[in-house]
């Protein structure tokens, strides 16, 4: 692993896979100027692949333009020895996949998905230079891309495979839109045409799972979980747990798990003012 990329000082890596990994690095400056920050790579081998430049290039490229307290911004971007890099702000914290098992207090778990919603709601609302809105759809909000922060607060991560009027959306090699089959939406996962309200339902399959310390749709294959996704009965999180939610939760969630986006809650910012 390179020590160094650019002026960032590579500490110890946080988490890796196959296309790259996400490090910690520290950038120094005169007098006690020190900076943490997040290093997202992808390896020399992807990096020269066509679409996956493209899309790591084009995530820089957007966060770049983001500019939100709930959004990690990006400090940097550079190549070094073939290695792509991104700069970004190292988010103290973790993930809410440490938490979403364990079932949480419901006020704050409504709290913590509506700071999440007020991050995915500046994103759909980017424009731009015209005023034009871009159409930004993050299409992976997970429990894995959302961080609560050690200071209370909730930080939205990874636009790698964010859709973005004019941008083609990636595919896998079966075709299928890429995303985490257990928090997308059913137009998502049919790869239909989709929009803000996809990202709604996602963020409220975070929620559900959050209050009640559950799975919602679970499966030994895609297939399976692309089913349950479809036609499973959708049970207010009071029920699973057998006790009461505070007024209105159980509607906001059940709103936000509309399958069909006409009646779903419109937006991100929707579901924030209903929590």
């Amino acid at each position: 692993m390179a020590r160094r990329f650019g002026a960032y000082e590579i500490l110890y890596e946080l988490s890796s896979g196959g296309m790259g990994a996400v490090l910690l690095g520290r950038r120094r400056g005169p007098g006690t100027f020190e900076q943490l920050v997040a290093i997202k790579t992808i390896l020399p081998i992807h990096a020269q692949t066509e679409l996956v430049r493209a899309m790591f290039l084009d995530e820089a490229a957007l966060l770049a333009r983001l500019s939100h307290p709930g959004i990690a911004t990006v400090h940097d971007f550079g190549e070094d020895g073939g290695t792509l890099y991104m700069v970004m702000e190292y988010v103290a914290g973790i993930p809410f996949r440490d938490v979403v098992g364990d079932g949480m207090p419901p006020a704050i778990a409504a709290r913590a998905i509506a700071e999440a919603c007020r991050g995915v709601h500046a994103a759909h609302e980017l424009r731009d230079l015209a005023g034009h809105v871009l159409g930004v759809v993050h299409r992976d909000i997970s429990p894995d891309n959302l961080m609560l922060g050690f200071d209370g607060h909730v930080k939205v991560i990874d636009f790698g495979i964010a859709l973005v009027k004019n941008r083609q959306a990636p595919v896998t090699e079966l075709g299928t839109v890429k995303g985490k089959p257990p928090y997308m939406s059913p137009e998502q996962l049919k790869n239909e045409a989709i929009d803000r309200r996809s990202d709604v339902f996602s963020l409220a399959v975070v929620l559900w799972e959050m209050l009640t310390g559950r799975g919602l749709f679970e499966g030994d294959s895609i297939y399976a979980i692309a089913r349950a996704v479809e036609h499973q009965e959708i049970l207010p999180p009071s029920q699973v747990v057998g006790a009461p939610l505070p007024p209105g939760l159980d509607a906001a969630v059940m709103s936000a798990l509309e399958r069909d986006p006409s009646r779903r809650t419109p937006s991100a910012a929707a579901f924030a003012e209903q929590l």
